[in-house]
């Protein structure tokens, strides 16, 4: 599918909900369908584009700002989500979004002492395990 065709169709909801989650899901998915998948107006579409392993940089930057918690932790747990996407995470107010950055291979030393300092026990927990497992003493 073209960007033409799929712009067209996608603007006038020609699309059904299955065929959107397949574009989601599938690795192959060409990155402007990923991107514009990042706004949709379904829950579960865009939770499943923070899945893919081959979402976009730009597409994980709209999906960590996303009104929805979830939509934000599953952002946090993607191995592309850049640094400083994880290090504006490390500060959501969802204990759950913040928990998922110390998880993330990506996230900073530097912000898991942050996050090991944190007021929320799961999320100091999470990143003491994380930090003990890189060979850090806590």
């Amino acid at each position: 599918m073209t960007v033409k065709e799929f712009k067209f169709q996608y603007a006038l909801g020609a699309l059904s909900r299955s065929a959107l989650a397949n574009f989601a899901t599938n690795t192959t998915t060409p990155k402007y369908i990923l991107t514009a998948l990042a706004n949709d107006k379904e829950y579960f579409i865009r939770k499943e584009i923070t899945k893919n392993c081959k979402t976009p940089v730009n597409a994980l930057i709209t999906l960590s700002k996303d009104k929805e918690w979830l939509i934000r932790m599953y952002t946090a747990e993607n191995p592309n989500t850049p640094v400083e996407v994880l290090t504006k995470l490390s500060k959501d107010k969802n204990e759950y979004v913040r928990r998922d950055v110390a998880y993330n291979p990506n996230t900073s030393i530097d912000i898991l002492i942050k996050l090991y300092k944190d007021k929320n026990y799961i999320v100091r927990e999470s990143a003491k395990l994380v930090l003990i497992d890189k060979g850090i003493k806590v």
